[in-house]
């Protein structure tokens, strides 16, 4: 019986970690631009920043390291431009 329990309290205990350690997913351009225009018409405040990228599914720290990806990859950029082009159009 104790034994029982012990193979049901650790299979409990393992579900629960799994459930907990969520893997983060992959920020995409097109989610940094969406996250980036709010954010750029906010207070900038890193609380709204956390906000904005979890409405989102993403960290605040995700949406700073894309934020430096973009800033070092000029093909980045043009995506970045391209996209931001795309939404003024469809205004």
């Amino acid at each position: 019986m104790r034994r029982i329990l012990a193979i049901m309290t650790a299979c409990a205990l393992a579900f629960a970690v799994a459930a907990c350690t969520k893997k983060q997913k992959d920020m995409t351009i097109e989610d940094f631009a969406k996250i980036d225009l709010e954010v750029a018409v906010s207070d900038q405040k890193p609380e709204t920043i956390e906000t904005i990228a979890k409405k989102h599914g993403y960290t605040a720290e995700q949406y700073e390291e894309f934020s430096k990806i973009i800033e070092k990859s000029s093909t980045l950029q043009e995506k970045l431009g391209d996209i931001r082009l795309g939404e003024q159009k469809s205004e």
